[in-house]
């Protein structure tokens, strides 16, 4: 078992935990901070609100989420972030094989 331990700094972006097969991040974004359209990388993407509501587009489908309201990428899925509140998200990415 290995316990990690979000700091709950100032900063936006904070790396808990990397290896070859995971990253683990933690994002704090301020109220109506957004983060423009982007992609994962070739990796499956798990967004999981821990506090706050944001809204999680696609170019599908926009969702807001809360704690308990989670998503999930396919890699290189485009999407964005706008915090409706100060929210956190904790952002598990999977890398997936260069086949798919």
């Amino acid at each position: 078992m290995e316990l990690l331990t979000c700091q709950f700094q100032q900063q936006m972006k904070e790396h808990l935990f990397h290896d070859p097969s995971q990253t683990i991040v933690h994002l704090s974004l301020a109220k109506n901070q957004e983060i423009p359209e982007h992609h994962g990388g070739n990796a499956l993407v798990t967004v999981i609100p821990v506090k706050g509501e944001i809204v999680f587009s696609t170019q599908e489908q926009s969702e807001t989420l809360v704690p308990g309201k989670l998503v999930r990428l396919n890699a290189r899925e485009p999407h964005s972030l706008k915090a409706l509140q100060e929210s956190e998200v904790i952002v598990v990415k999977i890398p997936v094989s260069k086949e798919l």
